[in-house]
């Protein structure tokens, strides 16, 4: 991004991937680098908007019983989403929120990060950033034993695709630049969000067992995978990772 094109506007930056690919690695990165050439810079997970445990028993009850479990489009606070990139977009001073894994939900509004006004540029990163909801004729099957055990009238994912459409799209199409870290299969995720756990439970003492952390990723197979093959033609920047997440390759859509 050139910095005559940043000072024009607040920027919002999206940064997309599946999990454990390195995309809060690569934020804090270039947060840093933009820092050093004196523009301001913040960044900010989807994760961390995630409702807490309460909010979702009330989603499950309206809508599906997997709704329990935090992860997929559905289980945000777009509200406070869209309060926070309002104060963004306009200059205003506000507060990042931080939701604590380990504990399963967010922490007091006192414990969030406090923004200055005048930002210029705001990086948010997530798994699902900048993914389209899929066609129909594609919810038809099970994609793995979890959806073909636990929604088996294809409800679940139905909704989900549902609220990625109606919720998601509009917010997504807000952002100004997307990055997207393509982990080029899906059989990396385990690994790679295991090693987010172990890291997770060092540094909290608390967290998923590896059998648990097996079982939370697979909800997420079905747009993991949508993703890889539509974001590559959406995103403005596509870095393909191989196994040890070294850089396979760089693509750019539109050149300044």
């Amino acid at each position: 991004m050139k910095k005559q094109r940043i000072a024009q506007r607040p920027l919002l930056v999206g940064v997309s991937g599946v999990q454990g690919v390195g995309k809060s690695t690569l934020s804090k990165q270039l947060s840093e680098r933009l820092q050093q050439d004196g523009i301001s810079c913040e960044s900010v997970s989807l994760d961390d908007f995630y409702l807490d445990p309460q909010e979702r028993v009330q989603l499950a009850e309206q809508y599906h019983p997997l709704f329990k479990q935090r992860g997929l489009p559905g289980t945000h606070d777009l509200v406070l989403f869209d309060t926070i990139l309002t104060q963004f977009r306009v200059g205003k001073a506000f507060s990042l929120p931080v939701f604590d894994k380990s504990i399963d939900k967010k922490l007091p509004r006192s414990q969030w990060r406090q923004v200055e006004a005048e930002l210029s540029v705001l990086i948010l990163e997530g798994w699902c950033i900048g993914i389209g909801a899929q066609p129909e004729s594609l919810l038809t099957q099970p994609i793995n034993a979890y959806e073909q055990q636990q929604d088996a009238g294809a409800l679940f994912r139905k909704t989900v695709n549902q609220f990625l459409k109606q919720y998601y799209q509009p917010r997504f199409a807000q952002i100004d630049y997307l990055i997207y870290l393509n982990g080029m299969d899906f059989e990396r995720v385990f690994r790679w969000r295991l090693q987010q756990e172990h890291q997770l439970i060092k540094a909290r003492g608390q967290g998923m067992d590896d059998e648990q952390v097996k079982q939370f990723i697979q909800p997420f197979h079905r747009l993991s995978e949508w993703g890889m093959q539509s974001l590559a033609n959406l995103a403005d920047t596509e870095i393909c990772l191989g196994e040890t997440r070294e850089v396979v390759s760089v693509k750019h859509r539109f050149v300044d």
